[in-house]
């Protein structure tokens, strides 16, 4: 008889509320749901498909008497409650879950994928198998070589996101096998009719074998599944607002590389994801919500674009990768230098799923880049380095080869900064990106690479370090912005070197009054028609409505000789009148800066009004615009210095 059924644990291991798979996935459950639940599906692709995956989440309610032998389990929840009562976490649980079987309607959770496998093994349910695996067994997987994951962690995923802690796995395997059984993962309870406490886990079946019911579950009365695949329907999905928008975007953000590659189409309730809507997906997001966001189009943009200032660099084994059998074009790497980039590649392998971002690659230079990981033995050798969250690589991982894994990883890193060096050019030792440096700094190299350095190349340690004190006239005390110094080569142009793009000082000259980059303004040089710059204070800094707004700022020192500096920010808020507040910082006093002059070398609305002791007045300030503005200050030499931003709507 089909019916729940929970196992005596014969006085032994009682199993507690903090599961530690499941506990993995709580801190972003849905984004961990669709990341594991997508990967499995990509994993069980029927062999020799063309098709992409489908992938479909859809979120419906059904009445309380349409979950199996509900009363049953209701029994079963409250024993888990009374059983631990001592224990304020799993006794809270489990009040929630008691409240959410009272309901009239319980809301449920189906997954369903399409072009898979589905799992075999259901008629035998023996070890091993793909049925097995999944539903049964713990710490093992139903992967295979060159899949997204090994660990079967996986899937306590859904459990994280059940309130009931409750799954149920439906299946039509590629035999036409249809199976289906539930899983409650609870806690160890007493069971006053047996007299002893059960494992905590508990198990919809037709006999105490525990076997699969050999029928498809049927809680969703709109679907009926007629091909092969997997259906996964968590019990008591956890409420959340906005469901279609947090799924739709962790689809993008883990998945952006299968789609486009066509081996994915993903379905969240009436939304469809595939390579050709994507686009207009991406054109929704908002890239200044945060940097995530913003370097996912960045992504993007490398992987679908034609433009030419992308290099795409099939891996050459010769390079990298000869000695541990990987073979040319078992990787393809995306990289791109522009002003504003991340300097990280992300990396996806096979299936396409984002593993990781490798960053401190380089200090100087600007880029953003994409690295697929695609080749069998390169996949397979990566894949068993990877922690069981599939977010970094551990050559410890390997037991007995942890030395061989180790130099395949340094060999990588390596890889990828020697590439990005040599398409964007070397950077000179006069160049010192001091603030924040040790978020970039690359890993140490190895006694053979660091005698390979040569002068002319950034070294990825710092030497020395070069200070200079500075006297203020004035003190009043602040908080110290960060700030980045770049110092100018000899002979003119800053920037990456030989590349793609100009430096800042090989740009194109601004389209209003101004001295071009490379020209030493004069006093009233930067400023529009009718303006001047002066050094005393004005009657309009005295104007009220001016608010302080806290904005990241990026100040880059162009030739400390003239005082020349180039300040980058993006405006915060649409604003009719702003202004900029230079200083000097340090740890004894501040120095109010006098600003010889100013010139915008950005393209938009922004405007300078005037210049007025070390204030810059600002007008026509646009929402998500990135101001850059030149500016030349009466200090020689360089100078810890900061900035203040200021807006006034009116």
């Amino acid at each position: 008889m089909k019916k729940w059924r929970f196992i005596s644990n014969q006085n032994s291991t009682i199993v507690g509320i903090n599961d530690a798979g499941i506990e993995t996935f709580t801190a972003n459950m849905n984004r961990s749901l669709v990341r594991e639940i997508i990967q499995n599906s990509l994993d069980a692709v029927i062999d020799g498909c063309l098709e992409p995956v489908e992938v479909e989440f859809k979120l419906f309610e059904v009445p309380r008497c349409d979950i199996p032998d509900v009363e049953t389990f209701q029994v079963a929840i409250t024993k888990c409650k009374n059983s631990n009562a001592s224990e304020p976490d799993a006794f809270k649980f489990f009040q929630n879950a008691e409240k959410l079987l009272s309901r009239n309607v319980i809301s449920i959770l189906r997954i369903s994928d399409h072009k898979t496998r589905g799992l075999e093994g259901s008629d035998t349910c023996e070890k091993g198998t793909d049925w097995s695996r999944l539903v049964k067994e713990n710490g093992s997987s139903n992967k295979g070589q060159g899949s997204g994951g090994s660990f079967g962690i996986g899937k306590a995923a859904a459990y994280a996101c059940s309130d009931l802690r409750t799954v149920f796995y439906s299946s039509k395997d590629i035999n036409g096998i249809e199976s289906n059984f539930g899983v409650a993962k609870l806690v160890s309870f007493e069971d006053k009719h047996d007299g002893d406490w059960t494992t905590g886990v508990g198990y919809y079946s037709e006999n105490d074998s525990f076997v699969a019911i050999p029928e498809l579950a049927s809680f969703d009365k709109s679907y009926t599944r007629i091909d092969s695949g997997t259906d996964i329907y968590v019990i008591g999905m956890h409420e959340m607002e906005d469901f279609e928008s947090k799924f739709v975007n962790a689809v993008l953000l883990d998945f952006m590389v299968s789609v486009v590659n066509n081996k994915l189409i993903v379905k969240i309730q009436d939304e469809v994801i595939s390579a050709e809507t994507l686009p207009k997906y991406m054109a929704k997001l908002n890239p200044h919500e945060d940097d995530e966001i913003k370097d996912l189009l960045d992504y993007y943009h490398l992987v679908t674009s034609s433009d030419p200032k992308i290099y795409k660099i099939p891996l050459d084994s010769k390079v990298y990768g000869s000695d541990f059998g990987f073979k040319d074009g078992d990787c393809t790497l995306y990289l791109k230098e522009e002003e504003g980039f991340n300097r990280k590649i992300m990396i996806t392998r096979r299936a396409g799923m984002r593993i990781l971002e490798q960053n401190r690659i380089s200090g100087s230079i600007e880029f953003t880049g994409v690295l697929i990981i695609e080749g069998d033995i390169m996949n397979e050798a990566f894949k068993k380095m990877e922690v069981p969250s599939h977010d970094a690589w551990e050559p410890g991982r390997v037991r007995g080869e942890e030395k061989k894994y180790k130099r395949i990883l340094d060999g990588l890193k390596r890889y990828l900064r020697d590439m990005v060096k040599e398409k964007f050019g070397k950077v000179g030792t006069n160049t010192m990106d001091a603030f924040g440096a040790s978020e970039f700094l690359p890993d140490k190299p190895s006694d053979d690479e660091d005698k390979k350095l040569e002068k002319d190349e950034l070294s990825t340690r710092v030497k020395e370090l070069i200070g200079k004190t500075v006297e203020p006239s004035k003190t009043k005390s602040k908080a110290v912005d960060i700030i980045d110094f770049d110092s100018k080569p000899e002979g003119g142009n800053s920037g990456s070197g030989p590349g793609l793009e100009p430096g800042p000082d090989s740009r194109p000259a601004p389209q209003h009054p101004g001295p071009g980059p490379g020209s030493e303004p004069g006093p009233n040089e930067g400023l529009n028609p009718g303006q001047n710059s002066g050094t005393g204070t004005d009657d309009s800094d005295k104007e009220q409505g001016y608010k302080e707004i806290n904005v990241k700022k990026r100040l880059i020192c162009i030739d400390s000789n003239y005082g020349k500096y180039n300040l980058s920010m993006m405006i915060p808020s649409t604003a009719s009148k702003g202004k900029l507040e230079f200083s000097i910082s340090g740890e004894q006093s501040d120095f109010e800066l006098p600003i010889s002059s100013a010139n915008i070398l950005s393209i938009g609305t922004a405007k300078i009004e005037k210049i007025s002791g070390n204030k810059i007045f600002l007008s026509n300030l646009e929402k998500g615009k990135i101001l850059k503005v030149e500016v030349r200050v009466d200090f020689e030499g360089y100078c810890m210095m900061e900035v203040d931003y200021y807006a006034n709507k009116k």
